[in-house]
Formats: structure tokens, sequence, C-alpha cells
């Protein structure tokens, strides 16, 4: 799975896997732009998918990426 626009991507061998994974990546993006990409110019601009992802736990982020009604 991939999140248009973002350099993101994920896969599994289910939905499922997929979701997890996806997580796993964004925090690792999440990461990875706080230690080295904020200051590049085509992630400076996903600071607040960085703020998203630091303040949501993993169940948050699971129903953010499939849309999840509250």
């Amino acid at each position: 799975m991939f999140i248009p626009g973002l350099p993101v991507s994920a896969d599994g061998a289910s939905f499922d896997e997929a979701i997890a994974e996806m997580v796993d990546a964004l925090r690792e993006y999440a990461q990875d732009w706080q230690e080295r990409l904020l200051a590049a110019p085509n992630h400076r601009d996903n600071w607040g998918l960085v703020q998203l992802i630091s303040l949501s736990d993993d169940e948050q982020l699971r129903c953010w990426l499939v849309g999840a009604a509250r």
C-alpha cells in the first residue's frame, strides 16, 4: 500500500499485515524526518504528517489509514 504524495509504502500478505507494516513505515519516516529530512526541500512540508504520527498511537494511525469512523 502507499499514500499518494508521500514517500512511504508497505506491503503484507494480508490487508491487516499491510496496515501494520504501514504503521511501522510511518513511524520510521517520522523518525527519519526529525533526524535528517526536515530540511530537505521535498520533505519540509510533511511536518503536519510527522506531528500526526508522533501524537497518535498505533490504533489511531490504523484508523486514520483505513478511514474508520469514530
